[in-house]
């Protein structure tokens, strides 16, 4: 889909973690941003940006070795925290994905662009929507982008207990 939208002409992002698993190949071709630090609940944890180009689409990459770089993509006991980080990570980083020219990253607090949509796929990026309404009253940029969730196997839901909602992932 990425890459058919981005033949028809369309600025497609695809922001994916930063596994471990992804082979040397692709990794010299990614070019490193920056970084800031993602607060989720009470932690406080370093969330690197790389991307590389490839098809038509720009593909970004969080990087956070204590969460992606353990030798699978899920199935850890603390999949909670690792998808509630990706997705705070996601919106955090919103200013940084070249939606932006760099002369101007220094005045975004004044800017309203943003991306229109943003297409969620399965439970791993099921709080994206979540953050993104719960920071709209802090960042106006925030209220013109548009979510799709996407559930690609209803057998993986990401259930965790009620007390992962303030403990985890630092919402009301």
């Amino acid at each position: 889909l990425p890459v058919a939208l981005a033949a028809r002409g369309h600025h497609v992002a695809v922001m994916l973690p930063l596994y471990d698993t992804i082979s040397k190949q692709w990794r010299r071709q990614m070019t490193f941003h920056r970084f800031i630090y993602v607060n989720l609940s009470w932690r406080h944890e370093y969330c690197g940006l790389f991307s590389l180009e490839y098809r038509g689409v720009t593909w970004y990459f969080v990087d956070n070795e204590h969460y992606f770089a353990r030798g699978r993509l899920f199935g850890e006991g603390d999949d909670g925290e690792r998808f509630g980080f990706f997705s705070k990570a996601i919106i955090e980083m919103l200013p940084h994905i070249g939606f932006f020219s760099r002369a101007v990253l220094d005045l975004l607090p004044l800017l309203d662009e943003m991306p229109k949509v943003i297409h969620c796929n399965d439970w791993q990026t099921a709080l994206v929507p979540v953050y993104r309404q719960d920071l709209t009253g802090r960042w106006d940029a925030l209220r013109g982008i548009r979510t799709v969730f996407t559930i690609h196997n209803i057998e993986y839901q990401g259930k965790f207990g009620a007390n992962t909602v303030s403990d985890l992932f630092g919402l009301d």
